[in-house]
């Protein structure tokens, strides 16, 4: 009985449809084509995962202007206030899923359609540093954990982003 190249110790009748060494089913990898050993199946990321340092460059950029603008706009439409009603509640929720949504086209546009994890944290920094101008502009960093209509904002605005950057 032969055995797998990869793992000795296993009997296998599976080879590789492209070089056909002797595989395992811990070793074969699905492919179009049929199964495949690892080698064979050339296994990468998917190219809009795959960042390059030019990527982050224009990513960080791009995030540090959204976050400018956006927490001057913030400012101007969601002042910081100690109480919130129910409006404000509902305004700074649709504010931060619309300004989530910006964030996330606008590094999108920046990158060419790259996503993941970095793409995320760095939308994130873009909405946090929104926040943070927009208390800086009200004059009143002290609101930072009074500021409701703020909180909500900024949560809807990170899930927003956080989704469409996945």
């Amino acid at each position: 009985m032969p055995y797998c190249e990869k793992h000795p110790a296993t009997e296998t009748e599976l080879r590789c449809s492209r070089c056909e060494r002797l595989i395992c089913p811990q070793c074969m990898v699905y492919t179009p084509v049929g199964v495949r050993c690892e080698t064979c199946a050339m296994l990468r990321r998917p190219p809009m995962y795959e960042l390059s340092i030019g990527h982050y460059a224009r990513a960080i950029a791009i995030a540090l202007l959204a976050g400018i603008a956006l927490g001057f706009l913030g400012s101007i439409l969601i002042e910081p206030a100690r109480n919130a009603s129910l409006f404000r509640l509902a305004l700074g929720f649709l504010a931060g899923i619309g300004a989530g949504a910006v964030v996330a086209a606008a590094l999108d546009r920046a990158t060419g359609g790259k996503r993941g994890t970095a793409m995320q944290l760095i939308a994130v920094g873009a909405l946090v540093i929104a926040a943070v101008l927009r208390l800086v502009i009200a004059d009143d960093l002290g609101l930072w954990n009074r500021d409701t209509a703020g909180a909500v904002l900024l949560l809807a605005g990170i899930v927003s982003s956080w989704g469409r950057l996945r």
